[in-house]
C-alpha cells in the first residue's frame, strides 16, 4: 500500500503515555483539527486514482509497462465508423433523388398533363360552330383509364362530335396515351344565348398513369361571346299602360344581315289578369310606325287563332307571323338584306296587381322541346285608372319614336269617355319639355294657347269640351318643331317628352288617372352631308379641266368633295350615294380618308361605304372627279351636275335611321367663288 504523503495541515504529537488512561486524559481534537484531516484525506485519494489512471495508460493488454520510445501508432475504429456512415447516408440520398426525379422530376411530373379547350371568341346565335379539345402526354409515363366530361354553357345545342360520346353527349373515354402522347377532340354545335352574353365551355380529364392506382385529373375552361343573332331587334314601348285597354307595343327587325336561327318563336311574359298578341291587321313600313287604334288592336286580337300576320317593308320582301297557341308565335321568313321588318304588338292588363311587367321573348324551340332565348326585353308601365281617357300619338304612333334636328313633330292627343258621367267644363293641356323645342313653330287646329311648355285647349277654342258626354270621343292635332343644332347646344338633353292630362270644372284630378301615356322622342345624331363641286380648290389651284362654261363637244371635268360631320352619338351601317345623271361620267380619280369609295356601273351611282362611325372621328372626307361634254341637244342650258347625294346611317342610340339629302349642284358651279367670276354655266 502506498505511504501517505505529509501535508501541512495535518500533524501528530509523540505521546509519552499509552493505554486507557492516556486515551481518557488525551484532549479531544477540535472542529478545525477535523476539516484539515478530512481533507488531507481527499487529497490523498486523488492523487491516488490519477496515478492508477496513467499506469493503465502506459501498459499493454498483458499489463506489462509501455516503453513510449518505441510505441506503434494504431488507427482509429471511431473514424472508420464514421465514414461507413457517411457513405451509406450518400447512397441513400442518391436513390431518394433518383426516384424523386423519377416520379416527378421534369417530363416525369404526373400532373403536368396538359388540356386545352379552343373556343372562338365571338360568334352569332344560332351559327355552327365547333369546340376543338386537345391533350398531350409530355410525361414518362403511359396514361390509361383516359376519361373527358364537358360541363357546356346554358345555351349550347350539341350536334355531334368527332368520336361518339359514352355518357349523354358529354362524357368520352378516350383512348390511352404513350409518353409524348397527343389527342384531339372535336364537338360540334350552335350556342343559342342573349347579345352579348359571356357562355363558359369547362372540361375535366381524369386518367390513371402505369405502374400506379392513384387517378389524376386536369381542369381547362374557355368562354365565347354571342355577339347577337345577326340582325338588330328593339322594342318600342309606352311608360303608361290604361287598364282594361289595348296597349300597343312594336317589335322591329333591322340591319339584318345574317340569320343562323331559321324560324324562331314570339311569346310573352305577363302578369296575372293579362294577355296579349299581335296586331294582325297592322301593316308597317321600313320608313315610320303607322297608326294603330285601339279599336284595331282589339280586333286584330280576335283574328290570330288559326291565321297568319304578315308584316311588310318598302322592298316587298315579307316576315310572316303564325298563331302557334298559347301567348307563343311562329317568326317566320326572316332573310338576310331584308329591310326593316315591323311587328305591331298589344296587351291589356286588366287589373293592377304588385307587378305589372310584361317580358317580351325570342326563342328557338329546338326538336327535342328544349328552348332557348336569344332575345328577352322587360317592360314595366305604369298603370293608369280613368273614365276620360286621353291618349297621345306621335307620328301616329303611342311609342317612342327617334327624330332629326330641324324636324316637326306631328301630335294627335285623343279623348274618349269610356265612364258613365258627363264630364263639363274639361281643358286638356299638352305639356312638351325639352331643350330643342321651337316655341314659335307651335301650331294647332283648335286654337291651342301656349303657356309655360305647355299647349292648353278649353271650349273657347274647342266647344265640344264645354260637355263631353258618355260614349264622346276627339281629337287635337298640334305640332311643333326641333330647332338646329348648333356647337354650343353641346351638352344640352336629346329628348323631347310629351304628355297630355285633362281638368273638370277648373279642378285637377288626383293622382295620374287623368294624364295620357308619355312620349319621348330622341333626337339623333347631328350627322351632315356637305358637297362641293369645284374647278378650283381653295387654294385657288385648278383641280377641274376644260371650258367653263363648258362647250359643245368639248369635255369639262369638276372636282366633287364631300365632308360628313357628326359628334353626338356613334353611327353604323354610314353610306353616301349620288346618282349622276346620264350625261355626267365618272373620271375614276377617287380619294377617301376612310370606307371604300367606288362606282356602280349598272345603277350609275358614286357610293362612298364608311361603316361604323365612331365618336373619335368626327370628320370625314372623300372626292373624285366628274366629266359631262355636251351636245348640241344642250346648247344654252344649265345642266344639272349631281341632283344631290343622300347620306344614311344608323344612330346607334335611338335605333334610328338618319337620313340628309343635299341640294342640287349645276354647271355655274355655286360653290366656286372662282370660276363664278367667268362662269355662267350656260352650255355654249
Amino acid at each position: 500500500m502506498p505511504k501517505l504523503k505529509k501535508s501541512s495541515d495535518f500533524s501528530v504529537e509523540r505521546q509519552d503515555q499509552s493505554g486507557l488512561s492516556s486515551f481518557v486524559e488525551r484532549p479531544m481534537p477540535t472542529d478545525r483539527e477535523v476539516n484539515s484531516f478530512e481533507k488531507a484525506i481527499k487529497k490523498e485519494v486523488r492523487h491516488r486514482e490519477m496515478d492508477d489512471n496513467l499506469s493503465e495508460i502506459y501498459r499493454d493488454r498483458r499489463g506489462d509497462m509501455v516503453n513510449v520510445k518505441k510505441m506503434t501508432q494504431k488507427k482509429s475504429r471511431f473514424w472508420r465508423r464514421l465514414f461507413g456512415r457517411l457513405i451509406i447516408l450518400v447512397i441513400i440520398a442518391a436513390l431518394g433523388y433518383a426516384g424523386y426525379n423519377y416520379l416527378f422530376g421534369g417530363n416525369g411530373d404526373i400532373s403536368a398533363l396538359v388540356l386545352n379547350i379552343d373556343a372562338p371568341d365571338k360568334i352569332l346565335a344560332g351559327q355552327a360552330f365547333s369546340y376543338t379539345i386537345s391533350y398531350h402526354n409530355p410525361t414518362k409515363f403511359a396514361l390509361r383509364s383516359v376519361h373527358l366530361e364537358l360541363q357546356y354553357p346554358a345555351g349550347f345545342v350539341f350536334s355531334g362530335a368527332s368520336t361518339a360520346p359514352v355518357v349523354g353527349n358529354y362524357g368520352w373515354d378516350l383512348p390511352g396515351l404513350d409518353p409524348g402522347g397527343n389527342g384531339i377532340l372535336t364537338v360540334n354545335g350552335q350556342l343559342i344565348s342573349p347579345p352579348d352574353s359571356v357562355n363558359v365551355i369547362s372540361g375535366r380529364m381524369s386518367y390513371v398513369p402505369d405502374a400506379l392506382s392513384s387517378q389524376y385529373t386536369k381542369d381547362a375552361s374557355a368562354s365565347s361571346i354571342v355577339s347577337g343573332p345577326g340582325f338588330t331587334i328593339d322594342l318600342e314601348s309606352n311608360d303608361t299602360a290604361f287598364l282594361n285597354q289595348p296597349n300597343d307595343l312594336n317589335l322591329i327587325f333591322s340591319d339584318i344581315q345574317n340569320n343562323n336561327l331559321g324560324d324562331f318563336y314570339l311569346s310573352f311574359g305577363l302578369p296575372a289578369e293579362a294577355n296579349a298578341g299581335v296586331a294582325t291587321s297592322s301593316v308597317s313600313t321600313s320608313t315610320a310606325p303607322v297608326a294603330k287604334s285601339a279599336a284595331k288592336a282589339t280586333t286584330s286580337a280576335a283574328t290570330t287563332t288559326g291565321a297568319s300576320a304578315t308584316s311588310s317593308s318598302l322592298s316587298g320582301q315579307k316576315i310572316t307571323i303564325t298563331k302557334a297557341g298559347g301567348q307563343s308565335w311562329l317568326v317566320s321568313g326572316l332573310v338576310p338584306n331584308m329591310d326593316r321588318q315591323e311587328i305591331p304588338l298589344y296587351y291589356i292588363i286588366k287589373q293592377k296587381s304588385a307587378s305589372s311587367t310584361i317580358t317580351v321573348r325570342l326563342e328557338k324551340k329546338m326538336p327535342d322541346g328544349e328552348s332557348h332565348t336569344f332575345w328577352q326585353k322587360d317592360i314595366t308601365p305604369t298603370v293608369v285608372t280613368s273614365d276620360l281617357n286621353l291618349t297621345l300619338l306621335l307620328n301616329g304612333s303611342q311609342n317612342q319614336a327617334a327624330a332629326n334636328f330641324g324636324d316637326t313633330l306631328n301630335y294627335t292627343l285623343t279623348y274618349n269617355n269610356q265612364g258613365n258621367n258627363v264630364f263639363k267644363d274639361v281643358v286638356i293641356m299638352a305639356s312638351l319639355n325639352g331643350d330643342f323645342i321651337d316655341w314659335n313653330s307651335v301650331r294647332s287646329d283648335n286654337g291651342g294657347l301656349s303657356s309655360h311648355n305647355a299647349i292648353i285647349w278649353t271650349e273657347q277654342g274647342l266647344p265640344a269640351l264645354k260637355e263631353v258626354d258618355p260614349g264622346q270621343s276627339g281629337q287635337i292635332n298640334f305640332s311643333v318643331s326641333l330647332k338646329n343644332y348648333q356647337p354650343s347646344d353641346l351638352g344640352k338633353s336629346l329628348l323631347a317628352v310629351a304628355y297630355g292630362q285633362y281638368s273638370v270644372n277648373n279642378k285637377s284630378v288626383a293622382g295620374d288617372s287623368n294624364k295620357s301615356n308619355t312620349i319621348t322622342a330622341t333626337i339623333n345624331s347631328d350627322l351632315s352631308l356637305n358637297e362641293q363641286l369645284l374647278y378650283f380648290n381653295s387654294d385657288n389651284i385648278p383641280v377641274g379641266s376644260g371650258p367653263l362654261p363648258p362647250k359643245i363637244g368639248q369635255t369639262t371635268s369638276v372636282r366633287v368633295y364631300w365632308t360628313v360631320k357628326n359628334s353626338l352619338h356613334e353611327l353604323s351601317d354610314t353610306r353616301v350615294v349620288l346618282t349622276l345623271p346620264a350625261y355626267v361620267d365618272w373620271n375614276n380619280s377617287a380619294v377617301a380618308g376612310t370606307g371604300n369609295l367606288y362606282f356602280d356601273v349598272a345603277s350609275h351611282q358614286v357610293i362612298w361605304e364608311i361603316g361604323r362611325l365612331p365618336l373619335s372621328v368626327t370628320r370625314a372626307t372623300a372626292d373624285f372627279s366628274i366629266s359631262l361634254t355636251p351636245t348640241a341637244f344642250d346648247q344654252g342650258k344649265i345642266l344639272v351636275l349631281s341632283p344631290g347625294a343622300t347620306i344614311s346611317a344608323m344612330d346607334t342610340e335611338t335605333k334610328a335611321t338618319i337620313t340628309y339629302k343635299t341640294g342640287a349642284k349645276t354647271t355655274k358651279l355655286e360653290d366656286d367663288d372662282i370660276a363664278g367670276l367667268n362662269n355662267s354655266g350656260v352650255v355654249q
